[in-house]
């Protein structure tokens, strides 16, 4: 595991992560780019170097209602059109880094940009 282990556990954000990270980040949308529900952000955290992954949900509410209710099919349907999202990342790197606790990560987070359909 590559990465800066020895970083202390601090909640943090810093805006030259989300720069850094802008282009080292992997993102994708799923299931595809023509319904998007979930948006994927993989890659290194730009604190401490590990691999994470961050699932930010487009719908929350379309699965409660059941797949074939109206809200559900126009939720999902706004969520398929054009869009952009501020997604903020959550170090979850499966690193130990000191003083966690029960906490995963390294405390770090930052602020994505991120567009589908254009």
């Amino acid at each position: 595991m590559t990465g800066r282990q020895d970083l202390v556990y601090r909640v943090e954000s810093d805006p030259g992560w989300g720069t850094i990270a802008a282009g080292t980040a992997r993102v994708s949308l799923h299931p595809d780019e023509t319904a998007p529900e979930v948006i994927v952000v993989s890659g290194p955290c730009p604190r401490c170097g590990h691999e994470t992954v961050h699932a930010e949900p487009l719908v929350s509410y379309a699965n409660a209602l059941g797949a074939s209710g109206l809200l559900s099919r126009l939720l999902l349907r706004r969520a398929a059109e054009t869009g952009s999202r501020e997604v903020e990342v959550i170090c979850a790197c499966p690193a130990i880094h000191p003083d966690a606790g029960e906490h995963k990560g390294c405390g770090a987070s930052w602020v994505l940009h991120v567009e589908w359909g254009v």
